[in-house]
């Protein structure tokens, strides 16, 4: 069947995401706030809409609260889509007409008795003028190491959004039990999102998702004949309203600020490919999107978000991909492009790739839950400790403290625990 993502909806009529029918399916049962095996969560937020991700099972029709007020006496009712055995009981709706800068409440119920079936979440839609804010980013969780209690720590520091940067799953691991199929893929994203600590976060923090290779296979590119199937997967679990069919890179804005979201798997090159002008990570469309908006942009700020390492060195991170890299550095320079910050994960390392060279920054996080990068590579540990720059490998997240109309902000690095471990300002 066509592969099922969101898309816009329209003011006038609401289109219905995922299926072509208007209830939204859960067990017979459910007549409580806590029948859903998993809570719902917003994703994609804008200035004046959002995405509310739902996972269920057969029986009776759902529909979407949303309101101001945490009662939900002002509450609106949307119709939600309908989740069946093609879309693995998942999906995602549509909320439009939405103010700028608010707190929205919302909740899934019963859509003939009208009884909440999960609890109540919470979503901040994004400021559409300059304002101060704040946003975490990290990466890279893997079943065995639940329950994934980072998500504590973040969720105390309220952030406005949250940036999940890749390795959502680790599909190939254990490597033993790895059979690429709708099936495994499936259970796999299933068993990360019932974690109780990750569905308490994703009910109150809207978040922006993109894959890396492990919700394929380690090391996958463009010729991995299954990743189309574990594209249609991501979808179904991490919401995103992209810019192709076939692929997960899109733009957003809040306060003020521009984000830039890279799909560094869905086009790149074999690794294995000589590099040159030929050899690519982004694919020519994605790529030719990028630095044109980069070069529009007029933001004091321009957050790249890519799970694969920019600085990084090995043939699967942008060091294996140098003309192309090359490439984006040299239009930063020759556009005089100011305020680019990437944003990194996939080391299992927390570490500032500080180059004053350099026409940005670049900061890198995680893990959030799986082996730290030092368990298998200690050595690295010493040359970092040389070298004199920050880096810890313990499970962690970045959270980034924005001014926009300053044009200054700060970049720290929280611990499982709460604590910050390193602090840096940007500016603009």
């Amino acid at each position: 069947m066509p592969r099922q993502h969101p898309t816009a909806v329209s003011p006038l009529r609401r289109r219905l995401l995922g299926a072509a029918a208007s209830s939204l399916l859960i067990p017979p049962h459910a007549q409580s706030a806590s029948s859903l095996a998993v809570q719902p969560a917003a994703f994609e937020v804008t200035a004046d809409g959002a995405l509310i991700w739902a996972s269920g099972h057969s029986g009776v029709s759902l529909a979407v609260d949303v309101a101001r007020q945490e009662s939900m006496h002002d509450a609106r009712r949307v119709v939600a889509t309908t989740l069946t055995p093609e879309n693995d009981f998942t999906g995602a709706v549509a909320i439009d007409r939405l103010s700028a800068d608010t707190a929205w409440f919302y909740r899934l119920v019963d859509a003939r008795s009208g009884a909440p079936v999960s609890r109540t979440g919470r979503f901040r839609t994004a400021p559409s003028t300059p304002r101060p804010f704040s946003f975490a980013w990290s990466g890279d969780m893997q079943e065995q190491y639940q329950p994934f209690r980072l998500f504590e720590a973040m969720g105390r520091r309220g952030p406005d959004f949250f940036l999940l940067l890749g390795d959502t799953v680790y599909a190939d691991s254990p490597l033993a039990q790895f059979y690429p199929s709708l099936r495994h893929y499936r259970s796999k994203h299933y068993a990360n999102r019932r974690d109780r600590h990750l569905q308490d976060f994703l009910l109150s923090h809207p978040t922006y998702a993109i894959w890396d290779d492990h919700e394929t296979e380690n090391d996958a590119h463009s010729g991995h004949p299954h990743m189309p199937l574990a594209r249609r997967v991501f979808r179904e679990y991490w919401p995103c309203q992209s810019l192709a069919d076939d692929g997960l890179y899109r733009r957003f804005a809040w306060a003020g600020v521009d984000f830039f979201i890279l799909d560094t798997r869905s086009y790149r090159s074999p690794q294995n490919v000589e590099d040159g002008p030929g050899k690519t990570m982004l694919g020519p469309a994605q790529k030719a999107w990028f630095l044109e908006a980069l070069s529009a942009s007029t933001a004091p700020f321009k957050f790249v978000a890519t799970p694969t390492p920019f600085q990084g060195g090995g043939q699967d991170t942008w060091g294996g991909y140098r003309a192309e890299r090359d490439e984006i550095v040299a239009h930063l320079r020759a556009r005089k492009i100011r305020g680019v910050v990437f944003l990194t994960a996939d080391y299992h390392l927390a570490r500032e790739w500080a180059n004053p060279r350099m026409p940005f920054r670049d900061f890198m996080a995680g893990p959030i839950a799986t082996r730290g990068h030092y368990w298998s590579s200690p050595l690295t540990r010493e040359r970092n400790d040389k070298a004199g720059i920050f880096h810890y490998d313990g499970y962690n997240f970045g959270l980034v403290n924005v001014d926009p109309g300053a044009g200054t902000g700060e970049v720290s690095y929280v611990d499982q625990h709460g604590k910050t471990l390193h602090t840096v300002a940007i500016t603009a």
